[in-house]
C-alpha cells in the first residue's frame, strides 16, 4: 500500500516531462489522479488521443485510478470545472499539483502585451485559481490534515534572467503566491510549498543550449531526469512533509531550499529624519549587488544579483562605449 493511498490528486500540464512523471509517481503510491493537460497528440488523432489520455491510461494499465482532462487552466473560473470533476469523480479532494505552465521569449523592450498576458494566464492565474477552487471546497469540508498544494516556480523567478520578461514574473509571482497561500491555508491542514525545478521538458528542449546540458549521459546519475523533480514533489504531498510556505530547488541528487526576499543588509539614521546627503553617504558602503546564490544545470554559485555587467554599463555609457543590449532568448 502507497503512502497516498485513499487520496485524490489534480496535476495540471500532466501529459508530458516533469508533469507526467509527477502523475505517475502519485499513483504509484495509492493516489488516484486527475491527469490534466491541454496539449493534443503529437502524431495527431482525436481528444483521446492526447498526452492527458495517455497518462490517464498509462496509470490505469498498472492498477491505478486516474481520469484524463484537456482543460485550459488559464483562466481564473476555468480550474474550477477541474475541482468539479474531481469531486463528481473521485468525491473528494486532498493534493493539487500545479505543472502547467509556458514560456513565451521577449524582452520588456519587445514584449507584445498578449504574449505577456497569456503567460500570466496559464503560470499565475491558472495556478491561483486552482489554488482558490480547492480552497473553497476544503473550507466547506472544514480543518484537515493531509492536504498539499506544490507550485511550480523556477530558478529564473528566483534569480530572473533576461530574455523571457514575462516568464520569470510568472513564476516570482508564483514563489510569491506559495508564501502567502501557505499562511492563507494553514488552518484548513493545507500546506503550500514550491518547485523549482531543473530538469529536461519541453521547455529546455526548445533551447538549444539547454538541450544540450540537459542530455542523458552515457553513465552514472541522470541529474536532469524529470524523475528527480518528482521524487521531491511526492515529498511535499507525502505525511513526512514537516514544509510549508517554501520554495524548493531540485537539481539530479541535489535538494536547495530558497530564502525568500531576506531584507538585509539594514541601515539607520539613529532617530533622524535622513537628509539626501545622509543617506547617499550611508548607502555607499553597501554593496550593489546582493549575496544570493544561484542554481542552474550543475551549477550553485553565489552569484549576487543585479549581474555585474549591468553595474558595470552605466560607466560604459559615460565613457560613450557600446552596452550589451539584452535581446529574447535565441531557441533557434
Amino acid at each position: 500500500m502507497g503512502l497516498l493511498e485513499g487520496k485524490i490528486a489534480i496535476v495540471t500540464g500532466a501529459g508530458r516531462g516533469i508533469g507526467r512523471c509527477h502523475a505517475l509517481t502519485l499513483a504509484r503510491e495509492g493516489a488516484a489522479v486527475l491527469v490534466n493537460d491541454a496539449g493534443t497528440a503529437i502524431t495527431g488523432g482525436g481528444q483521446d488521443a492526447g498526452p492527458a489520455a495517455q497518462v490517464a491510461a498509462e496509470i490505469i494499465a498498472a492498477g491505478g485510478h486516474a481520469i484524463a482532462d484537456t482543460s485550459d487552466i488559464g483562466s481564473w473560473n476555468a480550474p474550477k470545472a477541474l475541482v468539479e470533476r474531481a469531486l463528481d469523480e473521485f468525491g473528494r479532494l486532498d493534493i493539487v499539483v500545479n505543472n502547467a505552465g509556458i514560456t513565451l521569449y521577449d524582452s520588456i523592450a519587445t514584449e507584445s502585451g498578449e504574449n505577456w498576458q497569456r503567460v500570466m494566464d496559464v503560470n499565475l492565474t491558472g495556478t491561483a485559481a486552482l489554488i482558490h477552487w480547492a480552497a473553497r471546497y476544503w473550507e466547506s469540508e472544514g480543518p484537515q490534515l493531509g492536504r498539499a498544494v506544490v507550485n511550480t516556480s523556477s530558478p529564473a523567478g528566483t534569480n530572473p534572467p533576461p530574455g523571457a520578461i514575462s516568464y520569470v514574473v510568472s513564476k516570482a509571482g508564483v514563489a510569491a503566491l506559495t508564501m502567502a497561500a501557505a499562511t492563507e491555508l494553514c488552518h484548513l491542514g493545507v500546506r503550500v510549498n514550491a518547485l523549482a525545478p531543473m530538469a529536461r521538458s519541453r521547455m529546455s528542449e526548445a533551447i538549444p543550449m539547454l538541450d544540450k546540458i540537459m542530455k542523458v549521459p552515457e553513465s552514472g546519475l541522470d541529474r536532469m531526469a524529470p524523475e528527480n523533480v518528482s521524487r521531491l514533489m511526492f515529498y511535499l504531498t507525502s505525511p513526512a512533509c514537516r514544509f510549508t510556505g517554501r520554495v524548493f530547488g531540485a537539481d539530479g541528487d541535489r535538494i536547495y531550499l530558497f530564502q525568500s526576499m531576506s531584507a538585509e543588509p539594514g541601515i539607520d539614521n539613529g532617530g533622524k529624519v535622513w537628509t539626501q546627503k545622509a543617506l547617499a553617504s550611508a548607502l555607499e558602503a553597501v554593496p550593489q549587488r546582493d549575496a544570493s546564490w544561484m542554481i542552474a544545470p550543475n551549477l550553485h554559485v553565489q552569484a549576487g544579483a543585479p549581474p555585474q555587467d549591468v553595474l558595470d554599463a552605466f560607466g560604459r555609457i559615460a565613457r560613450d562605449e557600446p552596452v550589451r543590449v539584452w535581446a529574447p532568448i535565441d531557441r533557434r
